[in-house]
C-alpha cells in the first residue's frame, strides 16, 4: 500500500467539509420549513379559535335581536281594541294610531290580517306604502298562525319591497280565530353594525340563500346552484325581484374549517348553525394576515439560515485546531447533561403517575358522591308513596272483610295513582344531577292540593290531624310547571307538619290558595311548636334535619327548594302568630289564570 500523501490528505478534508456544509444547509432548509409551518399551524389554530368565538356571539346577538319581538304578536293578539275590530266592533281609526305608538316604540312594523288574510289596521297607515287592504294569505307566517301557531319568516315585502323578519300570532276569542297580528322585524341596523366592526359576516337561509351580509355584493346570492321551480318560487314570493345567482366561490376542506376563494380573497370559514330559523351564520376570517406572516417568516427564516451558516463555517475554521483539545471536555460535559436529563425525565414520569392517580381519585369520589345524593333523594321521594300504599293496602282488607267492595276499587285506584307517581320520580331520577329543562305545562295549584290530600288522607286520619282548607275554584291558580313535582314540594310541607305535630293531640294543618298580582300563593301553616331561631338560616341545606337518626334524611325541605326555583317560585318559612310553623310558597300564574282574573 502507498502512503498517503499530505494532498490527498487535504482533498479528502476539503470534501469532508463541503459534504457537511451541505448536509448543514439541508438540515437549515429543513429547520426553517418547520419553522414556517409551526407559524402557519399555529397562526391557523389561533384564527380557528377566534372565529369560533366571534361566530358565537354574533350567533346570539343574532338571535337576541329578533326574540326579544317574539313577545310582541302574542301581546298585541290580547289587545281589546285589536280583537274588537276583527270582530267589526270598532273602526280601524281607532286602532292605526294605537299601531303606529307600538311600531315608533320598537322600530317595527306591525300589521292585522283577518281571517282571510287581508290587512285591516297597519303601523304604517299614513305611509306612501302602506299596508292598508293588502291580501298576504299565502305568505306562510300568516298560514302557519292561521294553524294557531307562532309563525316566523324572512322575506322582502310586497309593499315595501324592504327585507325583514316577520313574527306573527293568532288573535282567538273562545276559541273561535278572528285573525292574525303580525310584526316585521328590521334587520337593517343589525347589518350596519356588522359592517361598522370591519368584519365578514354572512347569514343563509334553508336554501343556501345570503339574506344577511356585511356586504352587498353578497346579499340575495347563493351558496349552490337552486333549481328552476325552486328559485322561481323564491323569487316570486319570498325574495321579490332578486335574481339569486351562485355567488362563485371556491370551497377546500382543511384541518382548520372550510378555505373560502371568492374573487381574490381568501377567507376561514367558521358556521354556527340557527335550527330555531333554519339559518345558518358563516364568519369569515381573511387569510391575508397569515400569508404576510408566513412571507415574513420564510424570509426572516432564509436570512437567520444564511447567517447561522456563515457564522458555522467560521467558527469551524477558527477552531478546528481546538476540536481535539477539547473533545474530551465536550463529551464529558455531554455525559452530565443526559444524565441530568435522565434525572429530569424520571422525575416528571414519577410526577405524572402520581397526579394520574390523584385525578382517578377525585373521579371516584365524585362518582360516590353524586351517587349518594341521588340515591338519598329517590328513596326519601318514594318513601311517601310506599307508605300510603300499604295504608291503603290495610284499608282494603278490612273493607274487604266488611264487604265494602265500592270503597276498595275506589283505594286500588289511588294505589295505582300513588304507582303512577313512583314511576314518574324514577324516571325523573337524572333530574337531581342537571337542571331540569324539560317540558313544561300548565298544573292547576288546586288540584294539585286535593290530590296530595287525598294521597295522605288516611295517614293524616291516622295521626289524628285535622285539615283546614281555603282554596279557590278551579282555574283560578293555574301555574306553568310539572304537576308530579308541584305534589311533590305539597306533600313535603304536609309530611313536615305531620312530624310536627305527632305529638299533639289536637293536631291541625291550615292550608290556603290565593291569586293575585300575577301570583299564585299556598299557604301551609300548622300548629305545632315552630322553627327555633338558630335553625332558621339551615332549613333548606340538604342533609340538615332536627329529628332523630331513622326518622328522615334532611332532603324534604331542600329539594322542593330545588324545585321551586326550577318554576321560577319562592319559599319563605316563619312562625305563624299561634306559634307553628308557616310556610308561603309564591308562584307565577300562566297564562290561564291571569286571563281569568282579568
Amino acid at each position: 500500500m502507498r502512503p498517503a500523501t499530505a494532498s490527498g490528505t487535504a482533498h479528502r478534508n476539503k470534501k469532508v467539509t463541503w459534504l457537511l456544509a451541505a448536509s448543514f444547509l439541508v438540515l437549515l432548509g429543513a429547520a426553517a420549513w418547520a419553522l414556517c409551518r409551526y407559524v402557519e399551524q399555529q397562526a391557523m389554530h389561533d384564527l380557528q379559535r377566534d372565529g369560533r368565538t366571534r361566530a358565537g356571539y354574533y350567533s346570539r346577538v343574532l338571535v337576541d335581536s329578533l326574540e326579544k319581538y317574539r313577545h310582541l304578536p302574542y301581546v298585541l293578539a290580547r289587545d281589546a281594541r285589536i280583537r274588537s275590530l276583527l270582530k267589526g266592533e270598532l273602526d280601524e281609526i281607532r286602532v292605526n294610531p294605537h299601531l303606529e305608538d307600538f311600531g315608533a316604540a320598537t322600530g317595527c312594523l306591525i300589521f292585522v290580517l283577518d281571517k282571510g288574510g287581508t290587512t285591516v289596521a297597519a303601523s304604517n297607515w299614513r305611509g306612501e306604502f302602506s299596508l292598508l287592504g293588502q291580501n298576504f294569505n299565502f305568505r306562510p307566517y300568516f298560514l302557519d298562525a292561521r294553524r294557531g301557531d307562532s309563525g316566523g319568516y324572512y322575506a322582502v315585502g310586497l309593499r315595501t319591497r324592504k327585507p325583514g323578519y316577520f313574527i306573527s300570532s293568532p288573535v282567538y276569542e273562545n276559541g273561535v280565530l278572528l285573525g292574525v297580528v303580525a310584526v316585521k322585524v328590521d334587520l337593517g341596523s343589525l347589518q350596519q353594525s356588522w359592517r361598522d366592526g370591519d368584519e365578514t359576516i354572512l347569514v343563509s337561509d334553508f336554501y343556501g340563500v345570503f339574506i344577511l351580509s356585511t356586504s352587498d355584493e353578497y346579499r340575495y346570492r347563493t351558496i349552490e346552484q337552486l333549481s328552476k321551480p325552486t328559485r322561481k318560487r323564491l323569487i316570486t314570493n319570498q325574495y321579490l325581484e332578486k335574481e339569486l345567482e351562485v355567488l362563485p366561490m371556491v370551497r377546500q376542506n382543511s384541518a382548520f374549517g372550510n378555505i373560502l376563494e371568492i374573487g381574490q380573497d381568501t377567507y376561514l370559514e367558521t358556521s354556527n348553525q340557527l335550527p330555531e330559523y333554519g339559518w345558518r351564520l358563516h364568519y369569515l376570517q381573511s387569510l391575508a394576515p397569515v400569508a404576510t406572516l408566513m412571507r415574513a417568516t420564510q424570509i426572516a427564516a432564509i436570512a437567520a439560515s444564511v447567517i447561522i451558516f456563515l457564522m458555522v463555517l467560521y467558527l469551524r475554521e477558527r477552531k478546528a485546531k481546538q476540536i481535539s483539545l477539547t473533545k474530551a471536555t465536550e463529551a464529558e460535559a455531554v455525559r452530565e447533561l443526559n444524565l441530568l436529563l435522565q434525572k429530569e425525565v424520571q422525575e416528571h414520569k414519577r410526577t405524572e403517575k402520581s397526579l394520574r392517580e390523584t385525578q382517578r381519585e377525585l373521579i371516584q369520589t365524585g362518582k360516590l358522591a353524586a351517587l349518594g345524593r341521588m340515591s338519598a333523594a329517590v328513596a326519601h321521594e318514594l318513601n311517601q308513596p310506599v307508605t300510603a300504599i300499604r295504608t291503603f293496602l290495610a284499608s282494603c282488607s278490612i273493607l274487604l272483610e266488611r264487604g265494602r267492595h265500592d270503597e276498595v276499587k275506589k283505594n286500588l285506584s289511588l294505589i295505582g295513582s300513588l304507582t303512577d307517581r313512583m314511576a314518574s320520580i324514577t324516571a325523573q331520577l337524572k333530574n337531581f344531577s342537571r337542571k331540569n329543562i324539560g317540558r313544561s305545562e300548565p298544573v292547576d295549584l288546586v288540584v294539585c292540593v286535593e290530590n296530595v290530600l287525598q294521597f295522605l288522607s288516611a295517614q293524616l286520619a291516622e295521626k289524628n290531624i285535622a285539615v283546614s282548607t281555603e282554596l279557590l275554584p278551579k282555574g283560578c291558580a293555574v301555574i306553568q310547571g310539572h304537576p308530579v313535582r308541584v305534589e311533590q314540594v305539597v306533600i313535603n310541607l304536609l309530611v313536615n307538619s305531620m312530624d310536627a305535630l305527632k305529638e299533639r293531640d289536637d293536631g291541625r294543618v291550615d292550608i290556603e290558595i290565593t291569586a293575585g298580582d300575577g301570583k299564585a300563593r299556598l299557604q301551609v301553616t300548622d300548629n305545632g311548636a315552630g322553627i327555633a331561631a338558630d335553625v332558621m338560616e339551615y332549613l333548606f341545606e340538604p342533609f340538615f334535619t332536627t329529628k332523630q337518626d331513622g326518622d328522615g334524611l334532611g332532603l324534604g325541605l331542600s329539594i322542593s327548594y330545588s324545585i321551586l326555583q326550577e318554576l321560577g317560585a319562592t319559599i319563605i318559612a316563619s312562625n305563624g302568630d299561634g306559634g307553628g310553623a308557616c310556610f308561603l310558597l309564591s308562584f307565577p300564574l300562566g297564562n290561564n289564570a291571569d286571563m281569568q282574573m282579568q
